[in-house]
């Protein structure tokens, strides 16, 4: 697998591990054989882990998150660069990372790189679990997940999407058996982690979920609290205007932004793509808030007929999928690795379809989507220099529309019969 990176064997790894217990779990009949069975593999997977640790890429790690622990308590003024290159995240986060900081390089990269990894066994788990996935689907949608070329460039980076996903699978699961405080809770510290997690959030408030709602009020008080007495006000509003407010209309054209402002501006503003955002042309500011117009109108429906009518509970989790994906399409920046969060849609898709058979054309748009989506980033980099085209930059934001296409569609489907059926 030439264009995926040298992590690649090693993430299928967990993943296989989560398949042979589906396979075996009839046969582990007492709870201390599933005991046994995870701390096991969580042994095999330290020691796995460890090994592949010895060759350290995480850029991410080293240029963000390391250097924040640094700053934060070392030099302030540093934490932020006059582009916001380094370290992104608001200052209170920076104190998360700032025991690993004090170690040396070497050891404080294993440390985090161990604790990602792992996570990709809970991650498969609970995404076969959420989805409900039997025999062979089982199989398909964690081989996409071992495939999946987001987590590969994620866990080569060094980023903690897969900690993310995984937190909005438990989000899902949690409202889905009535834990709903926990999801709120979990929710908000994604939401502040990952910013373009806090619009799909607001589909709750939508919905009454009130509980879900509280969860997330609760953790956005506290971090605010928390950043006034902790962090220097100077250093917030540096934070605000340097990482939020510099780029508000400014797009970044880099070939890892998939999202519609990084698709547009590559294709429109020509003569720069790097890290940095720039001034829009007149062109790209019609196209964008064209476009824009027309995928915010499916969610500002879905959020109208939210809030006349409830949506059931399995209702309720497409539609909230539908808004993280769209959320994704249209946030100023999603990098790559954002669109692993799109395996749980992907994952529900497939159930729902062994269930109900959907439309032929419909499935080839949804399999065209996650095949763009599955994609290694290397591979749309190497199309890109061999043919000039930069289009081939933008593959996974073209599945990540496939796939939003696809779910509106459905939805929609859906929305029409239970209609017809009320009436």
């Amino acid at each position: 697998m030439p264009y995926y990176s040298p992590y690649f064997i090693y993430i299928s790894i967990p993943i296989l591990l989560t398949g042979l217990f589906f396979q075996i779990e009839h046969k582990l009949t007492k709870p201390w054989m599933r005991w046994a069975w995870w701390l096991a593999c969580l042994a095999l997977l330290l020691l796995i882990g460890w090994y592949a640790s010895q060759e350290q890429y995480l850029y991410d790690f080293f240029k963000g998150y390391y250097h924040g622990g640094r700053k934060i308590v070392r030099d302030l003024e540093a934490l932020y660069d006059e582009n916001c290159y380094n370290f992104t995240n608001f200052p209170l986060v920076a104190f998360l990372f700032a025991p690993l900081a004090n170690l040396e390089k070497e050891y404080a990269g294993t440390i985090f790189f161990l604790a990602g990894y792992v996570t990709i066994l809970p991650l498969a788990y609970w995404l076969v679990k959420l989805a409900e996935l039997k025999g062979g689907l089982r199989w398909l949608v964690l081989a996409l997940l071992a495939l999946n070329g987001p987590l590969d460039y994620n866990i080569w980076l060094g980023n903690i999407t897969q900690v993310i996903t995984l937190g909005l699978l438990l989000v899902l699961w949690w409202v889905k058996t009535g834990k709903e405080w926990l999801a709120g809770i979990l929710l908000g510290v994604n939401g502040l982690l990952k910013i373009p997690l806090i619009l799909p959030a607001g589909y709750f408030f939508v919905q009454r979920r009130w509980r879900v709602v509280g969860g997330g009020l609760l953790i956005f008080t506290l971090v605010l609290a928390a950043s006034l007495i902790f962090v220097p006000f100077w250093l917030n509003s540096l934070w605000a205007d340097r990482c939020i407010l510099s780029m508000a209309g400014n797009p970044i054209t880099a070939y890892n932004n998939q999202s519609l402002s990084g698709f547009l501006s590559r294709q429109l503003i020509p003569g720069y793509v790097g890290w940095f955002p720039i001034a829009p042309n007149p062109q790209y500011q019609l196209a964008s808030a064209f476009a824009q117009l027309v995928l915010y109108a499916p969610i500002v429906f879905i959020l109208f007929i939210g809030f006349k009518h409830p949506a059931t509970p399995k209702t309720q989790t497409s539609e909230f999928l539908i808004l993280v994906t769209g959320s994704l399409l249209t946030s100023p920046i999603a990098w790559t690795h954002y669109l692993l969060m799109l395996i749980i849609p992907i994952a529900l898709y497939i159930k729902e379809n062994s269930e109900e058979q959907n439309k032929l054309w419909l499935n080839i748009l949804f399999w065209a989507g996650v095949l763009l989506l599955s994609i290694p980033i290397n591979s749309t980099q190497a199309l890109f220099e061999q043919t000039g085209q930069i289009l081939f930059l933008s593959l996974h934001f073209l599945g990540m529309l496939l796939l939003y296409i696809t779910l509106v569609i459905r939805w929609s489907q859906k929305y029409l019969t239970a209609k017809q059926t009320s009436a």
